[in-house]
């Protein structure tokens, strides 16, 4: 346990400034990975997303937690900006996050998300978890 706990601090303390962006959508959102634990499923972190981006419809199949740091976003009937904080429990739908300001947040999921498939463009559904964060 000692060791797996050891292994793990080099990855907690590294800079999150010093990390790159990764493009999710080209020139729409972005997103910056802080941590991640494969054996439980589990990451955080930063995602950029620019005013007009809208999130897809997912499912999230494990509790996630968020933190805005800048921007806005709308989820369901809610609007989040700067400090508030957000709780999705497991199971939680969305329709889609629209994202109404230039915005960037911290999140922590604790487990996958489901995408839902898309019959209008024929997208199927699939999975991101902590294992697509970090290429495996």
């Amino acid at each position: 346990m000692t060791q797996m706990i050891a292994a793990q601090i080099p990855l907690a303390l590294a800079g999150a400034a010093d990390r790159e962006w990764v493009e999710t959508d080209p020139g729409r959102a972005w997103s910056k990975l802080l941590w991640t634990d494969v054996e439980t499923g589990s990451w955080a972190s930063l995602l950029r997303w620019s005013k007009g981006y809208t999130a897809p419809p997912h499912v999230h199949l494990h509790d996630a937690h968020f933190l805005m740091l800048s921007g806005r976003i709308a989820v369901r009937d809610t609007e989040y900006g700067p400090g508030d904080y957000g709780y999705e429990p497991k199971g939680a739908v969305h329709d889609a996050t629209t994202t109404l300001e230039d915005c960037v947040y911290f999140i922590v999921n604790n487990g996958p998300i489901q995408i839902m498939a898309d019959p209008a463009t024929g997208s199927p559904a699939y999975e991101v978890s902590s294992r697509d964060m970090v290429g495996g």
